[in-house]
This record gives structure tokens, sequence and C-alpha cells, in this order.
């Protein structure tokens, strides 16, 4: 046993020597302040690492929009180029209004 502890006969009680309060109390403050300490770390990282995500989140979000806005233009060129072709001076440009078979008779019907 060390010899910090003193036996008395109370039953089964072991009593420890008292240290000096001022011991007790540096003791104290540099679990406190080890603590402190560490609840600061802690933190800091988690901010640190909640600020790197979401500036990576907007820096993603950005590429996207720009993305988006591009493939938009390709839609649009995409658009146009099918009106053209459907269209009916690109169809006569073409010759191919002169393949298509004129119909034999026309019938017109009213209400």
């Amino acid at each position: 046993m060390g010899e910090d502890l003193i036996r008395r006969k109370y039953g089964s009680k072991v009593i420890r020597n008292r240290k000096p309060l001022s011991q007790e109390i540096k003791k104290a403050l540099v679990t406190l302040t080890l603590g402190l300490v560490l609840i600061t770390v802690v933190l800091s990282i988690v901010f640190l690492l909640n600020t790197s995500n979401s500036a990576q989140k907007g820096y993603v979000h950005s590429q996207l929009i720009l993305q988006n806005e591009e493939l938009d233009n390709i839609n649009k060129e995409l658009k146009m180029k099918v009106m053209e072709a459907r269209s009916m001076l690109h169809l006569e440009e073409t010759n191919q209004v002169d393949d298509m078979l004129k119909p034999e008779s026309t019938m017109i019907i009213e209400d």
C-alpha cells in the first residue's frame, strides 16, 4: 500500500492523507485550463471543417450552374436547327417538296 494511505479501525474505511488546498487548487486550474484548450481546439477544427465544406459546396454549385447554362444554350441551338429543318423554305431549297406525293383529290369538309 502507498505511503499516502492511513488505515483506521472504523470498519474497513481507508482514509487518504489530505493534500494542501493550494495543491488542489493548482491541480483544478491545470485541469480546467487543459479542458478549455481542448474544447477550443475541437471547436476550431469543427468550424474550419464546416467552412471548407460550405466553400466546396458553393464552388460545386457554381460549376453546376455554369454547366446548366451551357446545356441550355446547346438545347436552344438544337431546337433552332430542328425548326430550320422543318421549315418550308428549307424543304423547298433541298427539293424535298418536289419528291413528295401530291394528293389526288382534295375534300373540304364544312360544318
